[in-house]
């Protein structure tokens, strides 16, 4: 991450609320498969001209792109923004701009959220179409003073401390986003208080076991299908649709949860959901790339508990979601088990008992 310019943030006024799918022109991701211990790339220099390689795209509602700070006749204030996060996702996948190009991958930058010199959105790196490879995505928070933009990436101290100190966002909004994204200020068991990706005392069927956005570990990741086909937030939280077609929920228990192929969908542009709020049905939509075969619901789990981690997906292994404790075997194997219940495997339903 970009490391801050100054040890404080300078107060804010207050700022509308966030605005919603109309006034938005949209950009996605699905999912973010990647181990903590990557290799960390260094940050582009702050005069590449990131935001205007090919293989970027970057967006902003209107009245975000009118409050931000900066900007010349030559570099537009939300370019510039975009080059501060862009090279802090670099850092982050340990990649360049041309190797992702190389991979058939896009950065997108989608500024939602801009209030006296600081700003709000997503980042993402798209996969390419019909593979298996992995959609990358994080929110964002950034702080400008003088004539730079602090950036910080969901699950990083940086974005917690940005967002605590600005008016982005509703105040209850805000605050408990940055507190639930804080790895210093949240912990993690096998115990996960989370729920199953669709209505508690319901059934679907477990297409899939434990297995990553793509072929590697970490597993944290499960399919589920049938039923009536609905996803529902498997606890409550504030919702973000980071595209359409894939939500991601951020409890205030130091995890949060992603649903992906959805269709119905419901936009939540930050919303404070409860459980069991619909997200949309069992879908194949592929919004940042990647596939999907027969329509079913890609339900993952992601922590915040670990600084170095930035919020990266954790593994289903061993933690307790619905009721039922996951075992991972191989990609797409493993089980799940219930005390005096039993054991189901892939292709077995799997009823939702809560948490």
């Amino acid at each position: 991450m970009t490391p801050p310019t100054s040890p404080a943030f300078r107060a804010r006024l207050s700022r509308p609320r966030f605005l919603g799918a109309a006034t938005l022109s949209l950009t996605a991701a699905t999912a973010l498969v990647v181990s903590a211990s990557a290799a960390q790339a260094q940050p582009a220099p702050a005069d590449t001209p990131l935001a205007i390689a090919p293989n970027v795209e970057v967006t902003a509602d209107d009245t975000a792109a009118g409050a931000l700070p900066g900007g010349t006749a030559g570099t537009t204030a939300e370019n510039l923004l975009a080059d501060a996060v862009i090279a802090d996702v670099l850092q982050a996948r340990g990649s360049g701009m041309s190797a992702l190009d190389a991979q058939d991958r896009d950065v997108r930058v989608d500024i939602r959220e801009a209030s006296d010199g600081s700003a709000f959105g997503v980042a993402i790196v798209t996969a390419p179409s019909a593979t298996e490879e992995s959609p990358y995505a994080w929110l964002f928070a950034a702080d400008h003073e003088g004539s730079e933009w602090t950036v910080g990436l969901e699950g990083t101290e940086v974005f917690s401390e940005i967002l605590s100190a600005s008016t982005l966002l509703g105040e209850e909004e805000r605050e408990t986003v940055a507190d639930s994204t804080n790895p210093d200020k949240v912990s993690a068991s096998s115990y996960t208080g989370v729920g199953l990706p669709y209505s508690i005392g319901s059934s679907m069927i477990m297409t899939g076991g434990p297995h990553g956005f793509s072929s590697g570990h970490p597993y944290s990741s499960a399919d589920f299908a049938g039923g009536n086909g609905q996803a529902r937030a498997a606890r409550g939280g504030y919702a973000y649709s980071l595209c359409t077609g894939w939500t991601r929920v951020i409890h205030n228990n130091g995890y949060s949860t992603d649903y992906y192929h959805l269709e119905n969908y419901q936009w939540l542009p930050g919303n404070n959901v409860g459980t069991g709020h619909y997200l949309g049905t069992q879908g194949n939509s592929v919004c940042a790339g990647g596939s999907s075969t027969g329509a079913h619901i890609h339900f993952a789990l992601r922590a915040y508990t670990d600084p170095n981690a930035a919020g990266w997906y954790v593994a289903l292994h061993g933690r307790t979601l619905g009721g039922w404790t996951f075992q991972e075997g191989a990609a797409y194997g493993g089980y799940v088990y219930r005390s005096g219940v039993g054991t189901v495997y892939p292709g077995g339903s799997v009823y939702n008992y809560g948490f």
